[in-house]
C-alpha cells in the first residue's frame, strides 16, 4: 500500500485529535488514525509512543474480520447461513433450532455473554458445548429480536471449526491473514488461549486492520487478488436483522447510534437514497474502523480507551472528516442539444429546477419547460449522490430543430389568433409559453390548427411544435 502526500488540507485532523488526545489517548497520550483511499494511505498519524508495531486488543472490532472469514468459508461451500446449530452441535440439541446466520447477525435468541466464551482455561470446542448443556436462552425465539454480544459469533466459530477440520486461529491465518500480509494480528490479545474470543478477542496493529477494511471496501479485494466474493461482502453490508425489535444494543441511550442496524460483522451506520453507504465495527476499548463508500475511504482510530470516553470526539471527527474530503464521484455535467438538456451520466439522475426536485424526471435527457436554473443529482449504485452546477436555460436560446418549410405560423405579429399548418398528417403537439417560460396553453393537432391568446396580455410569446422527430420552437408576438 503506497502512501503520499495527499491534496487535501487534513490539518485539521490533526489538531482535533491533538487537542482531544487527554481524552481519548491511552494514559492521556498514545493513539493512532489512518485514512486510506484508493489503496493510498492519505492520512496517518500517531500521538504518544504507538507506532506501526503497536498492537492492541481491539474488543469487538473483532466481529469485522471474524466475520469475513465465516463469510470467507460460505463462499467455498464449508458453511451455509441455513445450516443450523443442531445439525452442528449435539449439544444444542435441547435449545430451538436456530440458523447460522442468526447467530452472524446476533437475532438466534442466545443470551449477550456467558462465562464460557472468555475462559481461557478450556478451548473453544469445551466453551461451545457448555453454552448449549448449560447457557440459557433468551426469552426471545430465534429471529424475533437483535441480541448483540459475543455468544453467538462464538457458536458461529465453533461450527467453522467443525466444518474444516481446522482450528480457528489457523484457519484465519490460512484464508484471510496471509492473503492479506497480516504480521501481527491473532485471537490471544485477551490471554494466550485457545478458547479464541470470536467476537472480542483479537489483537491487531492499525496497518494490519487498515488491509482488513480496506479490502471490505474493495468488495473483498486485495492487490487484485478476490479474497472474499464481492456478492459475499455485499451480504455482510446490508440489514441482516429483517426488522426485529433491538432488545440489546451497545448503543443504548446514544441518540446518534441506538437505531443503528446490523449486517454480518458490521454496524450500518449511514443510509443514503435507500442503500448503506457507510459501516463499522467499534469496540468496547474504543478502537474504531469504519469505511466511507461515498468517498472511497476507510479510516481506523486506533485507541485504547472506554468507548464512552471517546465518542464525543468519534462524532466530531466523522464529521470533520465528511467536510474534508469529498465525495469520489465525478460531478453529472450538463450540455444542451437543441431545446433539450443532456446529463453526462446514463442512469442515475435526478433533474431540479430552481432548487425544487422535478417529480419523475429522473432521464438522462429532458425536455425544458420554464426558463430557469435547471441542475441534475447523479444517484451512483452504492447510493451516493454528487449534484452538477446549475445550467441556466432560456426559451430563447432553443435552436429550431429540422425544416423549418415543414411548418408555418401566421400572422405574426397578430392581436390574438396565430394559424399553425404543417405539411405531415403525423399527429402533433403544439405549446405555448410566456416570457418566463411558463407553459399558458397546449393542444393536439393534425396538419393546421389556430392558437387564441386573447386572454393574455400584450408581448411576447413563444409557441413550440412537436410532430414526428422534428421541433420547431418561435417567438410571435400579440399586439
Amino acid at each position: 500500500m503506497s502512501q503520499v502526500n495527499a491534496q487535501l488540507n487534513l490539518a485539521p485532523i490533526t489538531q482535533l485529535l491533538t487537542d482531544s488526545i487527554a481524552s481519548i489517548g491511552q494514559l492521556g497520550q498514545n493513539a493512532g488514525f489512518i485514512i486510506i483511499r484508493n489503496d493510498t494511505i492519505i492520512y496517518q498519524q500517531y500521538w504518544g509512543t504507538w507506532n506501526n508495531n503497536t498492537y492492541q486488543p481491539i474488543a469487538s472490532g473483532s466481529k469485522l474480520p471474524s466475520m469475513a472469514l465465516l463469510m470467507k468459508l460460505i463462499d467455498e461451500g464449508y458453511l451455509s447461513p441455513t445450516d443450523t446449530v443442531q445439525n452442528y452441535l449435539p449439544s444444542f440439541s435441547g435449545k430451538p433450532i436456530m440458523t447460522l446466520h442468526q447467530l452472524m447477525s446476533h437475532t438466534s435468541g442466545l443470551p449477550e455473554q456467558s462465562s464460557y466464551i472468555s475462559d481461557n482455561s478450556i478451548t473453544l470446542e469445551q466453551a461451545v458445548n457448555n453454552i448449549g448443556t448449560s447457557t440459557p436462552m433468551t426469552t426471545y425465539a430465534p429471529g424475533t429480536a437483535f441480541q448483540y454480544g459475543g455468544v453467538s459469533m462464538h457458536v458461529a466459530g465453533r461450527m467453522a471449526e467443525i466444518a474444516t477440520g481446522t482450528r480457528w486461529d489457523t484457519l484465519f491465518q490460512q484464508k484471510i491473514g496471509i492473503a492479506l500480509g497480516l504480521s501481527n494480528t491473532d485471537y490471544v490479545a485477551l490471554g494466550n488461549t485457545t478458547n479464541f474470543r470470536i467476537a472480542g478477542g483479537m489483537g491487531t496493529t492499525m496497518p494490519d486492520f487498515a488491509k482488513v477494511v480496506n479490502m471490505l471496501l474493495k468488495y473483498g479485494k486485495h492487490n487484485n487478488n478476490q479474497i472474499v466474493d464481492s456478492l459475499t461482502v455485499k451480504m455482510m453490508q446490508s440489514d441482516q436483522t429483517n426488522g426485529v425489535p433491538l432488545i440489546g444494543t451497545p448503543y443504548s441511550g446514544d441518540s446518534l447510534r441506538q437505531n443503528f442496524r446490523y449486517g454480518y460483522g458490521v454496524w450500518l451506520e449511514e443510509e443514503t437514497n435507500g442503500q448503506i453507504t457507510q459501516f463499522g465495527s467499534q469496540g468496547a476499548f474504543g478502537f474504531t474502523p469504519w469505511i466511507d463508500r461515498c468517498r472511497n475511504i476507510v479510516c481506523v482510530l486506533f485507541v485504547r480507551k472506554n468507548v464512552s470516553s471517546i465518542q464525543p470526539t468519534h462524532t466530531e471527527l466523522r464529521n470533520l472528516i465528511e467536510q474534508l474530503i469529498p465525495i469520489k464521484l465525478e460531478k453529472p455535467i450538463i450540455t444542451a442539444n437543441g431545446n433539450q438538456l443532456q446529463s453526462s451520466y446514463q442512469q442515475g439522475n435526478q433533474w431540479y429546477f430552481n432548487d425544487t426536485l422535478l417529480q419523475g424526471e429522473t432521464n438522462q435527457i429532458i425536455t425544458p419547460t420554464q426558463n430557469g436554473n435547471y441542475a441534475v443529482k447523479y444517484i451512483s449504485p452504492e447510493g451516493c449522490e454528487v449534484f452538477s452546477d446549475e445550467f441556466n436555460y432560456a426559451v430563447t436560446s432553443v435552436e429550431f430543430v429540422g425544416s423549418q418549410s415543414e411548418i408555418s405560423i401566421y400572422p405574426n405579429p397578430a392581436p390574438n389568433l396565430f394559424k399553425v399548418n404543417t405539411h405531415r398528417d403525423s399527429p402533433s403537439t403544439i405549446e405555448v409559453y410566456d416570457i418566463t417560460g411558463r407553459k399558458i396553453q397546449y393542444k393536439s393537432f393534425s396538419k393546421n390548427t389556430s392558437i387564441d391568446i386573447s386572454e393574455q396580455s400584450k408581448g411576447v410569446y413563444f409557441i413550440r411544435v412537436n410532430i414526428d422527430n422534428l421541433t420547431y420552437i418561435t417567438k410571435v408576438i400579440k399586439q
